[in-house]
């Protein structure tokens, strides 16, 4: 096994400064290696330490076969897996968000996976809407392997210094309780503002589809009201001083990290910043995300194994594939939640800390918006949703631009 990527960075060096390309092309490409025994794969920055224990169990059981790690990450990625398959020189397999997987399809870019299920990974043990999401009437062009969704995560001591009992259950509480928890150095919350487009999208998406939006077949079905109080929270909450001004300056990792250090006293995060949190001695809850009158919605999303059209190992990626899909290693490589039901009973799964997130998950969420014209769309929302936390824009002007721009892309709301 060779590891691509920050672990070989010393290596990469030299040889990056003489051929004078990018170090994740370079490092994507083994100099004289066999494609017939060797598999790439590009894999995220926080998966390496299980994915480098799995690769060696694999290559044990595979002894004719060879796994190069490259190390992605999340606000590189995207563009990064994208001009790889725009390039015809993809790496074998890529470990990719499954809302990005149609564009890539409608690209003709990814190998049809279909043949994969079957008695080993049959489709019914997969939670509803992960294959929906990597699906269309062609075939199936991913395994998901990971699926999750936002909820609310808070400071208790926080919460009691402030006088409140308990996290918000509705979108009145969640403002009266921020403007409360907003004093001295600490606000109530902050947004991943400078970070990749669809982190801050799907909180606003949460919101809007808690107010009537909805998801059909992949688009999401925007209306002027839902847009504009999804915009009241997520952009107005910045410019009405209850969320953090850091907001236009921090991404998802940097939310968290305002958090940890006491400056925020409550955010939507993923069921994977808790364990930190706790690590870090935090008298930490969780709890749903509050909606107009009770739980709101979030948009689930997950990550799944790609396998290119382009692939120089295709057999080989597909036994990588199905090696990593065994519910136990689903399982190990995920700190949320398994996309296979069988892998998703163990305890860690399922304590005080993370059981909100999966009742999120399970009872009130949807499956994301994954039509490449949603995800060309993405920026101009993002770039909204900033405008009105720079009070360059009202919430009811930018859901007007936002419908606008909804319409002339999916096609007016019915």
């Amino acid at each position: 096994m060779r590891i691509r990527g920050r672990t070989a960075a010393f290596i990469g060096v030299t040889a990056a400064m003489v051929l004078g390309v990018a170090a994740t092309i370079a490092y994507s490409v083994g100099t004289g290696r066999d494609p017939s025994r060797t598999v790439t794969w590009w894999v995220p920055n926080w998966d390496e330490p299980v994915a480098t224990e799995l690769v060696q169990e694999f290559e044990a059981q595979n002894p004719d076969l060879s796994v190069e790690m490259v190390e992605t990450t999340s606000d590189t990625m995207a563009n990064k897996i994208s001009v790889a398959l725009d390039s015809g020189d993809p790496p074998d397999v890529i470990t990719e968000l499954a809302s990005r997987t149609r564009t890539y399809i409608a690209k003709g870019s990814l190998a049809d996976l279909s043949d994969l299920y079957g008695p080993d990974i049959p489709r019914s043990d997969f939670i509803p809407g992960a294959l929906d999401a990597v699906t269309n009437d062609t075939g199936t062009y991913a395994v998901p392997y990971r699926w999750d969704c936002v909820a609310l995560i808070y400071n208790k001591d926080l919460f009691a210094a402030a006088g409140i009992a308990g996290p918000p259950t509705t979108w009145a509480e969640l403002v009266a309780d921020a403007r409360k928890l907003t004093s001295g150095d600490v606000t109530a919350t902050a947004w991943p503002m400078s970070g990749a487009a669809e982190d801050l999208v799907r909180r606003y998406l949460g919101f809007a589809l808690s107010a009537g939006a909805r998801v059909e077949n992949g688009v999401p079905r925007l209306d002027l009201a839902s847009s504009q109080a999804a915009l009241e929270i997520v952009g107005g909450s910045v410019a009405e001083g209850w969320a953090s001004r850091s907001s236009l300056e921090v991404d998802n990792t940097e939310v968290r990290e305002l958090f940890i250090n006491g400056r925020i006293a409550m955010y939507l995060g993923g069921v994977f910043d808790v364990q930190q949190q706790l690590d870090a001695g935090m008298n930490v809850g969780t709890a749903l995300t509050p909606g107009p009158d009770g739980p709101g919605l979030q948009a689930a999303d997950g990550w799944g194994y790609l396998v290119p059209a382009e692939a120089k190992n295709p057999a080989g990626a597909r036994r990588l594939v199905e090696f990593l899909a065994r519910p136990a290693n689903m399982a190990r490589l995920t700190i949320t939640y398994p996309a296979r039901i069988s892998a998703g009973g163990a305890p860690q799964f399922h304590d005080q800390y993370r059981q909100p997130h999966y009742e999120q998950l399970a009872e009130h969420s949807v499956p994301p918006p994954n039509d490449p014209a949603w995800v060309a769309m993405n920026p101009f929302v993002y770039s909204t949703i900033q405008a009105v936390a720079l009070g360059r824009t009202t919430p009811a002007a930018g859901a007007r631009a936002i419908q606008a721009e909804s319409d002339r892309l999916l096609g007016p709301t019915g």
